[in-house]
């Protein structure tokens, strides 16, 4: 066994000292600083990646619901703004019934929303309405083009355009996907008929 010398710290150079102590705690403030900063941004991402998903599934939803009731429409109506919602209608048959069907932008609830009511009844009488997509907009959502059939490069049938962006989710994780797309209804091979349906643009429900 050693003997110690006058003075001699039994520990001989066990221990840290204090600046070490600081540098060591400064050096992990650090990495965890790098870690969370990570963690957070790969929550950022994950976040706008299912913001986005859903944005675009609901927009394809009621592109699927809307292209099998367009696509036999036998009539287009002229879109218009009412009291700052964009609204527009077609004529079907459902279950062998002529039924009116609205489609409507509301521009306070941010909405695409839909309805129908039987034609020719009095007084009309639209269910209520159901929501197709949310956190819509657009400045011009409908568009319809007239069938011509005496031109050489005119449409042979109605045309019903879909122009509006979907945003979900709030701030820097919102995501917004553009949806522009034409309905053609085959059934639908006159001009268009400005009046079809808009008796219910006067009834709320």
């Amino acid at each position: 066994m050693l003997a110690l010398r006058d003075g001699e710290d039994p520990r001989g150079d066990e221990g840290v000292t204090l600046i070490e102590v600081m540098v060591a705690m400064v050096l992990m403030a650090f990495a965890m600083a790098i870690f969370t900063g990570g963690i957070v941004e790969i929550h950022r991402w994950v976040d706008k990646t299912d913001a986005s998903f859903e944005a675009q599934g609901q927009m394809n939803a009621t592109y699927a619901r809307l292209d099998k009731e367009v696509r036999y429409a036998r009539s287009v109506s002229d879109p218009a703004q009412v009291n700052g919602d964009w609204y527009v209608e077609y004529l079907v048959s459902l279950d062998s019934v002529d039924t009116c069907v609205e489609l409507r932008l509301s521009a306070s609830a941010q909405e695409l929303q839909r309805r129908e009511w039987a034609q020719n009844v009095t007084p009309v009488a639209p269910t209520s309405w159901q929501t197709l997509a949310t956190g819509v907009s657009g400045s011009t959502p409908f568009t319809t083009v007239a069938a011509d059939k005496n031109s050489p490069t005119g449409f042979r049938f109605q045309r019903l355009q879909l122009n509006v962006g979907s945003t979900v989710g709030v701030g820097s994780n919102a995501s917004t996907r553009q949806t522009n797309v034409t309905f053609t209804a085959l059934n639908a091979t006159q001009t268009l008929n400005s009046s079809t349906c808009i008796a219910g643009r006067s009834v709320s429900s």
